[in-house]
């Protein structure tokens, strides 16, 4: 893998608060202002594709180091939350919790090492201010 990876999409205003994302594999993403700031229901929002993309990343890392660590997965399961608050004159996703559940063929040690080494190198984490807290449920 080189040092430097570029990492591009293209969006496009469609009316009012909605937009589309689209990536050089053809996928698009519909997107639009959250309800509660005077959007659109029923459309994921910026906040919505900025807490999946911790929580995606925190998946795909810890594919990774269980490779590394010649660990099979038996099961992997999470959930994610970001939460806004209001900081200054503005607002902030402060926090996002991830919830993994996690079940391997390696005894539970070994996982919670390579849960916790994963945890420490997951390039979105690492890239962003906001406070993310893991918990972690051997199975």
């Amino acid at each position: 893998m080189t040092d430097k990876l570029a990492f591009s999409n293209k969006l496009r205003w469609e009316e009012g608060y909605k937009g589309v994302l689209s990536f050089e594999n053809d996928q698009d993403i519909e997107f639009a202002l959250p309800a509660p700031f005077g959007g659109i229901e029923g459309f994921l929002s910026p906040e919505d594709l900025y807490v999946a993309s911790v929580h995606a990343c925190f998946l795909t890392t810890t594919m990774t180091r269980a490779r590394k660590y010649g660990i099979s997965l038996i099961s992997y399961e999470s959930s994610a939350e970001g939460i806004m608050e209001k900081v200054g004159d503005g607002r902030e996703i402060t926090k996002i919790l991830v919830k993994l559940k996690i079940k391997a063929d390696a005894d539970k040690e070994k996982v919670k090492a390579m849960v916790d080494e994963a945890a420490g190198r997951v390039p979105i984490v690492r890239s962003v201010k906001t406070e993310v807290i893991l918990e972690t449920e051997i199975l």
